[in-house]
């Protein structure tokens, strides 16, 4: 295993945005093919999403948001404690927090008005836009998190838990809208439209509390599950090799063995004091 320096993976993931793609920005598309069996069909269109014109395995748009994971992944830290330090004393009072918590609302508000949808982001077009839809992206939750900073409830169960949302989210995304739709229907004789509003926000509590975290820890499953395996090979009898006998791996410490290197690589290695990940 390799271990590339993080400023050398930005710069080869970002190049993988510019690859020529498709039509609208996708390659590896195995739903174009009509003649392929259901089952096949279905199982890529599962997987690698179908909105009725395709399931493409590479999206530009996609690409452009593992790109901003790579790069936050090695330097975002480091420009937030280069930041923090900076900051007067002044400014890091509730009244700067509500503030800024204000502002990335009306930026969000703005954006919806006179600008959405976000062609760069969304559909991989529209590159002219791409500097004020990325400066936006970056702008805005960080100023969310500045106004959040000044709550004084620990949310850390909701902030750990981000990632089992947005990854999981496309997949049921669509129905849950249509159980939006619905509630709203049920409700429809509240004048004030604040019933709506707050049973909405409820769901997605819901979501965000339980579902979020399940999806989360799904994701981690190598990881949580590689010390038990590791454990458990430890705690086994070690077996007697007779001389010139070759000694045989278990299918199991061949699996240990595989999803340790795996673990490595998608983690990382920390032990040499940078912050590098494996390729």
């Amino acid at each position: 295993v390799i271990g590339v320096p993080g400023w050398a993976q930005v710069i080869f993931y970002g190049a993988t945005c510019a690859i020529p793609m498709q039509g609208s920005g996708y390659l590896f598309d195995f739903c174009q093919d009509r003649d392929q069996q259901p089952y096949a069909l279905y199982v890529f269109s599962w997987v690698f999403r179908n909105w009725g014109n395709g399931c493409p395995m590479v999206l530009r748009w996609v690409q452009i948001y593992g790109f901003f994971y790579v790069l936050c992944f090695h330097f975002l830290r480091p420009l937030v404690a280069f930041i923090t330090k900076r900051i007067p004393e002044r400014c890091r009072t509730n009244t700067w927090a509500a503030g800024a918590f204000s502002t990335s609302q009306m930026i969000g508000l703005s954006m919806a008005l006179f600008h959405y949808p976000n062609l760069v982001l969304e559909s991989g077009t529209g590159l002219q836009w791409a500097w004020l839809e990325m400066s936006v992206a970056f702008l805005q939750p960080a100023l969310i998190a500045l106004g959040m900073a000044a709550l004084p409830f620990n949310l850390a169960w909701w902030g750990n838990t981000t990632l089992g949302c947005y990854v999981f989210h496309f997949y049921f995304k669509d129905q849950v809208g249509m159980w939006v739709w619905s509630l709203c229907d049920w409700v429809a004789w509240d004048p004030t439209g604040l019933l709506a509003f707050f049973l909405i926000i409820g769901l997605c509590a819901i979501f965000t509390t339980f579902l979020g975290p399940a999806g989360h820890y799904f994701l981690l499953t190598p990881a949580l599950l590689y010390p038990r395996i590791a454990k458990a090979m430890a705690g086994r009898p070690k077996v007697a090799v007779q001389a010139g006998a070759r000694p045989r791996s278990s299918p199991l410490a061949i699996a240990a063995g595989a999803l340790r290197g795996c673990i490595e690589i998608v983690v990382g290695g920390s032990g040499n004091g940078k912050k590098q990940s494996k390729v």
